[in-house]
């Protein structure tokens, strides 16, 4: 049967095109070779983070993508399609993946971050012992971007700051091209926890990644066990972050009379993505 190419003709949403740029800097990638003038996107990983491939499949089904099980893992793929060219080209130099200023406009909503983060990002418990023997423990994530030069790197780090409010830093590592991203002030991986877990928590196996206050704990009963004394609480009220009633009548009264998500934010001293995932919520909920 000869070759027919995909012409259709897609509308692809903010949403949608957050997924696949995010993935892209992560786990995924386009291709575009043999018979096909257009490129396709193609994702594979371990069996574990189907239900993650299927989550994607599912916000990009109306893009076509599906999950193709008659391989060893299943994989995510697209249709071959301009629209993935047009995207290849923003993203590939002489058939290489590369980070650029301009490509980097287009990850500009939480669900990119999320992507980027379960495919390419870890939370760790370390600990350090003291002077004084005791035992203290403290979160760090990691954004494994070694894949992206140091140049890259900074690039992607100065665009997060600028977009998400979120500070990373740049760390050296011996494998891959030497660079990745990581976050270790606890305040601000509270904030970027924050920013992901609306998308992270609807998809079971990666809740892992965003159980800070689960993670922190099995660490110090583990240390715990090992006979180790003195170790450092879990200070619980940096993570309340819920409305009251109070705010969310605030919040609600602000929409009806005109102010910004980003004017909302600032007199509520929270975080302009909260603030957007709040007033979505209160939609869901019929408040708004």
């Amino acid at each position: 049967m000869p070759f027919v190419e995909n012409t259709k003709i897609y509308a692809m949403n903010r949403l949608e095109r957050n997924i696949i740029i995010g993935s892209l800097l992560g786990d995924g990638s386009l291709a575009l070779y043999g018979r096909s003038k257009n490129a396709y996107y193609r994702e594979h990983g371990c069996t574990k983070q189907v239900p993650y491939r299927k989550w994607k499949a599912d916000k990009l089904k109306n893009l076509d993508f599906k999950i193709l099980t008659n391989c060893k893992n299943p994989q995510l793929r697209s249709p071959s399609n301009k629209l993935y060219t047009n995207i290849y080209n923003a993203f590939y130099i002489n058939g290489e993946k590369t980070i650029t200023k301009e490509n980097l406009l287009l990850l500009d909503h939480p669900i990119g971050l999320s992507c980027l983060y379960m495919d390419d990002g870890s939370l760790v418990i370390d600990s350090s012992k003291r002077k004084n023997g005791s035992i203290y423990i403290f979160p760090r994530i990691s954004i494994y971007t070694l894949n992206f030069s140091e140049d890259e790197n900074i690039l992607l780090k100065n665009h997060i700051k600028k977009t998400f409010n979120i500070d990373t830093k740049l760390k050296k590592r011996k494998d891959g091209k030497n660079f990745l991203l990581e976050i270790n002030k606890r305040d601000e991986i509270i904030k970027f926890i924050n920013i992901v877990k609306p998308f992270v928590q609807e998809i079971s196996c990666m809740h892992y990644k965003i159980k800070l206050k689960e993670r922190f704990e099995s660490k110090r009963t583990k240390l715990l066990k090992y006979g180790y004394k003195n170790i450092n609480d879990w200070a619980e009220t940096v993570l309340k972050n819920g409305y009251s009633q109070e705010d969310e009548n605030f919040i609600i009264n602000s929409k009806l009379t005109g102010l910004t998500d980003k004017e909302i934010a600032s007199a509520l001293n929270r975080s302009y993505w909260g603030v957007v995932d709040k007033i979505r919520r209160l939609k869901i909920e019929s408040k708004l």
